[in-house]
């Protein structure tokens, strides 16, 4: 679902971020289906892969630090790379957010550093997250809400928490949350 909605923004002949994230590999098969014209960039191997049997997309690769734990680049020269390039779109993973901040959090610092780096490269930036990490955050701080366009997820998140990010200027993608059950059942005669 949130693939889905992720495609649905992209546009033909755009230059795109897709970042280390398992979502972002299942956007990936995704572009490949879709077989519309696309510069893609990622720092993610599995991501390349499958980019790699699009007869379109021209698929780039960011090289860097191979970190064998997310499969992809991280690090100073992945950044240095990233910075050479003008997206329109980013798609980024990330591990959770931090309303007591308004930040989007990462697990450390390399790959906080070259999720920034995509940020700063790019004029609509996108978050692709399930619903349960508006509920958890993680040690590295790499954005804060005002930087993000957009969060597409499953299913949106509490009500606090929707205001929080509508207030940055973050639009949500995602189906309703489920309103809450109080036990409260009419009775029909």
């Amino acid at each position: 679902v949130i693939a889905e909605t992720a495609l649905g923004l992209l546009k033909e002949n755009e230059t795109v971020f897709l970042d280390i994230s398992t979502t972002n590999i299942l956007l990936a098969r995704l572009l490949v289906q879709w077989d519309k014209r696309l510069v893609v960039v990622s720092n993610m191997l599995d991501i390349l892969q499958i980019l790699s049997a699009g007869t379109k997309i021209t698929a780039i690769g960011t090289g860097g630090t191979m970190v064998r734990t997310v499969n992809g680049f991280l690090g100073a020269e992945a950044i240095d790379f990233i910075r050479h390039y003008s997206f329109d779109r980013a798609f980024l993973g990330t591990c959770g957010l931090d309303f007591t901040d308004s930040a989007v959090t990462t697990l450390g610092a390399e790959d906080g550093l070259t999720k920034r780096a995509i940020l700063t490269s790019s004029r609509h930036n996108y978050l692709v997250m399930e619903n349960d990490k508006f509920y958890f955050n993680d040690s590295y701080k790499f954005a804060h809400f005002d930087e993000i366009d957009g969060i597409i997820t499953n299913r949106l998140p509490d009500a606090s928490s929707l205001q929080a990010l509508e207030a940055a200027g973050v639009t949500l993608y995602g189906a309703p949350a489920p309103k809450p059950d109080h036990g409260c059942r009419e009775v029909l005669p």
